[in-house]
């Protein structure tokens, strides 16, 4: 909607507006003026709004808006249990999981969301709510049930490719190999069962990442190796396609980075909040035996190394998008090159064909237009090409010298 200011003939402040495709003036009192009016104008095309699009737009707030409001979705989930192995899935809705778990609906809003958003853990009385890119899990001091979720579009997290929810099945698989070892006998358990799960969870994200990064880095130093090889003597097809490359790859470490930062970023958070980390030690608390808000080391050291973990595959992305992006300031400076060399050679044969030109001119006036009886001369003939030899030559070498004064030109400061 878009106010244009006006003044009527009666004093007073005329507000004219487009509201689809109409436009109408509403009359304000003037501070001096004594009527008050409403106009309306014809319809104009001048500011007609896509209407669909805003609908569009409208009917998709609306819904993301009462996500959270709507108890009765059902989710699915595959429960974990302590000492046990993994269930079949199974359904359950928002209302019953809030109610099993003490956690309201606006907490599970993640479960349901279409991207992998911002990795958090939220630290309830009884559960903790594990957010880490597309892996949501409810913990308890007994049991863990990891919800499924829906597919990330490829247009939302480019970087997913067509391999969904890895981060969910690494952790799968990583808790049934430790419910298998905690069945066999004397395997003694070292950590809570919350911890235990907490740590399948943060080792399964920085493990997909670490995996990401290593295989991005093997396409790197492949690209990188053909690209040097090929970039001083290749066609300039090929080199633009190396840069195409160049760019797929840099995506790829941008949203290997990305990630990485936020799960270092949620670890630190994490780090800086003492009573969430004693509140996490959910089989203590049941036993009635909570911790004091500094009883937390167990908690600290766990996030203290995939904090370190994953910075380090955020600087290792970092590092090698520098590798790429000075090949490709490479690349570009040796297209550069080639253009202005192209375009050299342009100009010298823009200054030999000024002075072939220059040189036919000569036969364009004398031709058959005047009469001197120098035609009859057995040397005019002789004379007229040496003269129009020397003087293609004079411009030609006055061409070429200005311009070579022109490329080897220097800036001083």
């Amino acid at each position: 909607m878009f106010l244009f200011p006006t003044r009527s003939r009666s004093g007073a402040t005329i507000l004219s507006r487009c509201v689809t495709g109409a436009a109408v003036s509403v009359a304000l009192p003037f501070p001096r003026g004594p009527s008050q009016a409403i106009h309306t104008a014809p319809q104009t095309t001048d500011c007609k709004p896509d209407a669909t699009q805003n609908k569009s737009l409208f009917d998709l707030a609306l819904s993301l808006s009462q996500r959270p409001l709507n108890g009765n979705a059902v989710m699915q989930y595959t429960h974990f249990q302590n000492h046990g192995t993994a269930s079949p899935v199974g359904h359950m809705t928002k209302l019953a999981v809030a109610d099993r778990y003490g956690l309201s609906t606006r907490d599970l809003r993640v479960f349901d969301q279409p991207s992998s958003g911002v990795p958090y853990i939220l630290v309830r009385e009884s559960t903790l709510l594990l957010h880490l890119l597309d892996l949501r899990v409810l913990v308890q001091h007994d049991h863990a049930r990891l919800f499924h979720v829906a597919h990330v579009p490829p247009s939302l997290d480019h970087a997913q490719g067509s391999d969904k929810n890895r981060v969910s099945r690494v952790f799968s698989h990583v808790m049934k190999e430790k419910l298998r070892d905690g069945q066999q006998p004397g395997k003694a358990e070292r950590q809570p069962y919350e911890l235990c799960v907490l740590e399948a969870a943060l080792s399964a994200v920085t493990s997909v990442l670490e995996a990401e990064c290593l295989l991005t880095e093997q396409e790197v130093s492949q690209t990188l190796r053909i690209t040097d090889s090929s970039t001083l003597n290749g066609e300039e097809r090929v080199t633009h396609l190396h840069l195409r490359t160049i760019l797929e790859l840099k995506r790829k470490l941008v949203g290997i980075e990305q990630r990485a930062l936020q799960v270092r970023n949620m670890a630190q958070e994490v780090l800086n909040e003492d009573k969430d980390m004693a509140n996490m030690h959910l089989t203590d608390k049941q036993a009635g035996k909570p911790h004091k808000v500094q009883d937390h080391q167990g908690v600290e050291y766990l996030f203290e190394a995939y904090f370190k973990a994953s910075d380090a595959i955020g600087q290792d992305a970092a590092s090698l998008m520098s590798h790429l992006q000075r090949t490709e300031d490479t690349i570009r400076y040796t297209l550069s090159v080639r253009r202005n060399q192209i375009m050299v050679l342009e100009a010298r044969l823009e200054i030999l064909m000024l002075a072939l030109a220059g040189a036919t001119l000569v036969a364009g006036w004398y031709g058959m237009n005047l009469v001197n009886y120098f035609e009859d001369s057995p040397h005019a003939f002789a004379v007229v090409v040496l003269l129009s030899c020397a003087a293609v030559l004079g411009s030609t070498w006055y061409g070429m010298h200005r311009l070579r004064r022109i490329c080897t030109a220097q800036l001083h400061v």
